[in-house]
């Protein structure tokens, strides 16, 4: 379902990219982030509404948009997918970011390797979440 995930602050800048197929960094996420920063922000000024999925013939890309004005963006496949599940995942991981780096994020200098280390707790987010929600599914079925 999920296969990259992209966290953007304010300015543009990728603060964190995860890739749960490959575990590649992509070597353009900077220029990319800026490309989704300013759809976001096109999005938001021209028609006063947030951008919340862009579709592609193979991929879907989700985008959440957090109160502090932080973007998370999901590369997902071009299948079925469950907007409401990835909203909720999108606040949990953009929380846990928030809270676990606030000290860097204040004193922000640009430095991304310092949130390497959020990788594992994304992968756990991410399990647990869709771990939850095939189990709601065939609970109800």
């Amino acid at each position: 379902m999920i296969q990259e995930l992209m966290i953007i602050n304010q300015a543009g800048l990728a603060l964190f990219y995860h890739d749960f197929i490959n575990n590649e960094i992509v070597n353009d996420e900077q220029s990319l982030a800026g490309y989704f920063n300013i759809i976001c922000r096109f999005t938001k000024h021209n028609f006063k509404e947030s951008l919340k999925i862009l579709e592609l013939d193979s991929f879907i890309f989700f985008f959440y948009t957090h109160k502090s004005n932080y973007h998370l963006v999901f590369k997902c496949l071009n299948r079925e997918i469950d907007n409401k599940l990835l909203e909720d995942i999108a606040e949990i991981i953009i929380e846990s970011f928030l809270t676990k780096y606030n000290d860097i994020l204040k004193d922000f200098k640009g430095e991304v390797s310092n949130f390497k280390s959020f990788a594992k707790i994304v992968q756990d987010i991410v399990s647990t979440k869709l771990g939850d929600f095939k189990q709601a599914v065939s609970v109800e079925h």
